[in-house]
């Protein structure tokens, strides 16, 4: 058991180097995969099991306040609020409104820039694909896509949502749009 009684999962070992830099034979050596009849039912409960569940982490709801808190609350604006403080302690209220002015500006942008990046991940578990096809004991099966496992033989066509990360090994004229990810308004 982890911190406050929460189950731990052991990290699944680490490829030699990124997955989509690697040749497909050393991918499906490393993950103990069949591209072909993909994974064993019960190797990938097991797996499920050891590493949890393809789910992104986080507790869904944005709180501004807690984002904003966040801001406040670390090290940089301890040492400008202190360096503030001395300032205006000896009188020099130009260099002190100058630093008031940088953390507050500090606050500010990384305010707007998390809070964005919370809403857009907000987002994504919102929009995650509910079923995922997958290659199992060599049948082609529809599984909740938080029940992926790594070693899983994915198959999707035009249309479908990816809802895990995925080394592509065999496609013809993929086109994939990242709008959402890349905050495009049109997709190149």
């Amino acid at each position: 058991m982890g911190l406050f009684g929460k189950k731990t999962l052991p990290i699944p070992p680490a490829p030699p180097a990124p997955y989509h830099t690697l040749p497909i034979n050393q991918v499906v050596e490393h993950t103990k995969t069949d591209p072909d009849d993909g994974l064993a039912t019960s190797e990938a409960s097991h797996r499920l099991d050891l590493y949890g569940f393809n789910e992104l982490s986080g507790q869904g709801n944005v709180s501004a306040l807690a984002v904003l808190f966040r801001q406040v609350a670390n090290a940089l604006m301890l040492v400008l609020v202190i360096a503030m403080i001395i300032s205006f302690v000896f009188e020099d209220y130009v260099e002190g409104g100058v630093i008031a002015f940088v953390a507050v500006s500090n606050a500010l942008i990384g305010f707007a820039q998390e809070f964005r990046a919370e809403k857009t991940m907000e987002s994504l578990r919102r929009m995650a694909s509910p079923t995922t096809k997958v290659i199992r004991s060599d049948s082609l099966i529809s599984v909740p896509t938080r029940d992926v496992v790594v070693g899983d033989v994915i198959v999707f066509e035009e249309g479908d949502v990816i809802g895990a990360d995925a080394r592509l090994f065999e496609v013809l004229n993929l086109e994939v749009d990242e709008a959402l990810l890349t905050g495009e308004s049109v997709p190149n």
